[in-house]
């Protein structure tokens, strides 16, 4: 089952902290850690196995050496900022956007079924193409903030593209990214956490909520049968059978 993880800052006691989140289309996980880094990401994932992963190109998630997608939406808006500017930039950096915008089109047209398997794969073939051959002109004709940008996409290019070997791998990171949204607006509405007890209470409840949606449940009523379980001392209901796997 395809992977998909994001963090975003977060505050607790006062102090810079960070949300987690591990996104599955079954269930999704948060976590909030005072560091960002590396060692801080594997405390929270621990063993992936052999899962394919989808992210940003943050450098904490290089660790995940293996069908690791990049999200090609971060790209799009990295790349949109150079296509408003003038002269080369402009017109490189409007024809990798687009380029990279029609790798997501093609994908969606087969995930809804309008085109087949062997022709979604030689759009694909055809658009990968005309990507490199943009990414190499900005190496070229590019200023050297745009040159410097394709360099490291070229460097990691076939990170752009693991989503054509898997049935379940997006060319994006949006499902994490809206997971990510509610601790947004909840850090946003309520500044964060003041103690380690509010901090594994945000973990845990919006862990468990969201994990409930996943399969159309209701996540009030779900909370509500665990803590009656327990006030009534009787076995709790399972999350893995609320959201049905």
């Amino acid at each position: 089952m395809c992977k998909h993880f994001d963090e975003t800052s977060w505050r607790n006691s006062g102090k810079n902290h960070y949300v987690w989140v591990a996104s599955t289309s079954q269930a999704v996980c948060y976590k909030v850690d005072p560091s960002r880094s590396r060692e801080a990401f594997e405390r929270f994932v621990g063993n992936l196995g052999k899962a394919p992963t989808v992210t940003d190109r943050y450098g904490v998630y290089r660790c995940l050496q293996k069908d690791h997608q990049y999200c090609m939406s971060h790209l799009i808006r990295e790349f949109h900022s150079y296509a408003e500017r003038d002269g080369p930039d402009g017109e490189i950096g409007g024809a990798i956007e687009r380029s990279l915008q029609q790798a997501c089109g093609i994908q969606s047209r087969f995930r809804r079924e309008l085109i087949s398997h062997r022709s979604r794969n030689q759009r694909l073939r055809h658009c990968r193409k005309k990507l490199e051959y943009y990414l190499i002109d900005a190496l070229a004709a590019g200023s050297e903030e745009l040159a410097g940008l394709s360099e490291r996409i070229l460097d990691h290019f076939d990170n752009l593209w693991v989503f054509a070997k898997f049935k379940d791998v997006d060319p994006t990171n949006n499902l994490a990214e809206r997971d990510l949204r509610k601790l947004v607006l909840w850090r946003k509405k309520s500044y964060g956490t003041r103690s380690e007890r509010g901090k594994q209470f945000v973990e845990r409840i919006t862990s468990v909520a969201g994990t409930v949606k996943r399969s159309g449940k209701n996540a009030m009523s779900f909370i509500q049968k665990v803590v009656s379980a327990f006030y009534s001392e009787l076995d709790a209901p399972h999350i893995c059978a609320a959201s049905g796997y």
